[in-house]
């Protein structure tokens, strides 16, 4: 599986640099270069987030800065290590 940073490289963007997926319900002022996947359902607005990561993913957000993706891989161990696996 890719990393977040693969998946924006290659997702399509709007004139701000912001990568939606899927885009129906989101929402953004004054926001650029995020990457925000999350289920189609799930309304989202997001306020002032520049160079972002914002995905949801077995009932589990995550907000995290573009540039600190690599600690994502310690979240998980954690979120392993302290509710097991059932939000990874």
């Amino acid at each position: 599986m890719g990393t977040w940073a693969s998946i924006y490289e290659l997702a399509d963007k709007d004139y701000v640099g912001n990568a939606v997926i899927p885009s129906e319900k989101v929402i953004m002022y004054d926001s650029s270069n995020c990457m925000v996947n999350v289920p189609g359902e799930k309304l989202v607005i997001l306020q002032g987030l520049h160079d972002f990561i914002v995905v949801e993913s077995n009932n589990t957000l995550l907000i995290c800065p573009r540039d600190q993706e690599q600690n994502v891989k310690q979240v998980v161990a954690d979120v392993k290590s302290k509710f097991g696996t059932k939000y990874i």
